[in-house]
């Protein structure tokens, strides 16, 4: 694509809001921009992109802002979802690269999914699961625009894995909310008022409940199927 179109793009980007100009070429900017008009290989292109952007320490509400100014400038509109999703997996991937591997887990956050949840909690009902809990966290007002959103649930995980840096079950429930399963000991208050005092998106924190597993295994399966839906 024609420096015309990058020197636009970059010009869009710097007036909405580019913390560090020097930062904002990378050859995955011209990569992005020549998958557009091409009109092909663009999630690939936008994973790359947003993987540079991880690395150089950028953050992913202002790396998909960024992105976005590339379509208003080619008058093609918003980026479509599954380029921003892309996006936000390339950045993932590149931020939480030290994290060991987990089964079932996430692709953006990290954390292992529901799924994988409910079969931790068929493998404690096996014994008892007196003295444990969940421990749900969202953000107070969920953030209605996609990159808002994306960057809440990142937030979130990293502020789950600083509350609960043990061996707990750590589970993207929703798309804006987490969750802990762990134990009732003398540390959950403190843990739990980590979590509370986490900044989530713009200065807000979250949201934290914490719900005691149920006697009985169906129950604790509603539970999460509920926790699960939509904030």
């Amino acid at each position: 694509m024609g420096e015309d179109v990058l020197s636009r793009w970059r010009g869009r980007s710097m007036a909405a809001g580019w913390s560090v100009a020097a930062d904002w070429w990378a050859p995955e900017v011209e990569t992005v921009a020549e998958a557009v008009r091409d009109g092909r290989d663009l999630p690939r292109a936008c994973w790359a992109l947003g993987a540079a952007r991880a690395g150089a320490g950028v953050g992913i509400c202002e790396g998909m802002n960024d992105l976005a100014e590339l379509f208003a400038v080619v008058g093609a509109g918003g980026p479509p979802l599954a380029a921003l999703r892309s996006f936000a997996s390339g950045w993932a991937e590149q931020s939480f690269a030290p994290i060991g591997d987990l089964h079932c887990e996430d692709p953006l956050t990290g954390l292992v999914t529901a799924a994988y949840l409910r079969t931790r909690l068929a493998q404690l009902y096996r014994g008892t699961a007196r003295g444990t809990c969940l421990v749900a966290a969202e953000p107070s007002a969920p953030p209605e625009e996609l990159p808002e959103r994306l960057a809440a649930a990142l937030n979130l995980a990293t502020a789950l894995r600083r509350a609960f840096p043990g061996d707990e079950t750590l589970a993207l429930l929703g798309p804006v909310r987490v969750g802990a399963m762990t134990r009732m000991d003398g540390r959950l208050a403190e843990k739990v008022a980590r979590l509370r005092d986490s900044e989530i998106l713009y200065g807000h924190r979250p949201r934290v409940r914490v719900r005691p597993l149920p006697r009985a295994y169906g129950q604790a399966l509603a539970l999460i199927r509920t926790l699960s839906l939509d904030p």
